[in-house]
């Protein structure tokens, strides 16, 4: 496998697993007996931290072996 597959899969399930979770909350928020709800408001942003983690730290180790 090479790092542009690699990176491609793990986009891939993060996509996948963002829109899950923002269904699920928008889910919740519309059917709870606990007048509770949750703001998605920044749950990209923590999304764009793991997006991020994969070429950070590949792009580390590559200055490392230099």
């Amino acid at each position: 496998m090479t790092y542009d597959q690699m990176k491609d899969k793990v986009s891939d399930i993060l996509e996948k697993a963002e829109s899950e979770i923002e269904t699920l909350i928008e889910k919740f928020n519309e059917n709870n007996d606990e007048s509770t709800q949750i703001d998605t408001v920044d749950l990209s942003g923590k999304f764009a931290s793991l997006y991020d983690y994969v070429e950070d730290y590949a792009e580390w180790v590559i200055l490392m072996k230099m």
